[in-house]
């Protein structure tokens, strides 16, 4: 179990790299391209192998968090069960990352993919990881607020927004002009924020130690949350950009744009 913990987190450290620089670029090239496609379907991939690596590492802290972290070292009943308790804690953290980022990655894609057709987002096991990411996100929340993690608390009300949200969406009546569009946006920016949060939680958290030295503690949840709170204002400055472009120009010069974007 130790050696499949193990390649995991070297397979999520390695695709998680190139998923953090893979996200730039459908950001950067032009909506609809060659390039923004493609590298956009290498960054859905790359967020797929990170989500199951996480998803593995995290089951197993979650299951054997000694074994997996503090099998070589002695320590009495009382340590064991405080750092069995930490382990299972940010094993969970992670856990709830993992499905946020394979939750909002397929979300995003499927809305893109099929548009204004909505019945794949209503396949059992779409509906499935929103219902496990509303779940999880509950139990994090939970948690959160019992031991007063603050980081914890957000991520648990992101991710019981984020599913809710997914599932008005998936059942919503009628759609507004466009809005698989926006969901798109949201829904792989969404992913983004996971990733960059996981990279500051854990990858970045060595970096950071010696960037800051002794004021770290001072700016741990600052760095925690920048991820969510820059992605929020990616989404919100990204959806009403176009819907102003959609909503002006869209009438008038509908197929110019259209080959723009979607061609």
């Amino acid at each position: 179990m130790l050696a499949l913990h193990q390649s995991a987190l070297y397979l999520h450290i390695t695709v998680g790299a190139c998923a953090l620089l893979l996200f730039w670029v459908p950001v950067f090239t032009r909506k609809g391209n060659l390039d923004h496609k493609r590298f956009g379907r290498y960054f859905a991939s790359a967020m797929y192998v990170v989500s199951f690596s996480g998803i593995v590492m995290s089951s197993l802290d979650l299951l054997w968090p000694l074994s997996m972290h503090a099998a070589d070292l002695e320590l009495t009943a009382a340590e064991a069960e405080k750092v069995e308790r930490e382990i299972r804690e940010f094993g969970l953290f992670l856990f709830s990352l993992s499905i946020l980022v394979l939750t909002s990655t397929r979300h995003g894609w499927l809305s893109i993919l099929h548009r204004e057709n909505r019945e794949p987002l209503r396949n059992p096991l779409h509906l499935a990881l929103n219902g496990s990411l509303f779940s999880v996100g509950i139990v994090l929340l939970s948690v959160g607020i019992n031991t007063g993690n603050v980081l914890f608390i957000i991520f648990g009300v992101l991710e019981i927004v984020t599913s809710t949200n997914n599932f008005r969406y998936i059942f919503r009546k009628n759609l507004r002009p466009k809005e698989w569009w926006f969901e798109h946006l949201s829904g792989l920016i969404g992913s983004g924020i996971g990733a960059y949060t996981a990279f500051t939680v854990f990858g970045g958290r060595q970096l950071f130690e010696e960037l800051f030295a002794s004021n770290f503690e001072n700016f741990t949840i600052v760095l925690w949350i920048a991820p969510g709170i820059i992605g929020t204002i990616a989404i919100t400055y990204s959806t009403r950009f176009y819907k102003n472009k959609f909503g002006g120009e869209w009438i008038s010069k509908r197929s110019s744009l259209r080959r723009e974007m979607f061609s």
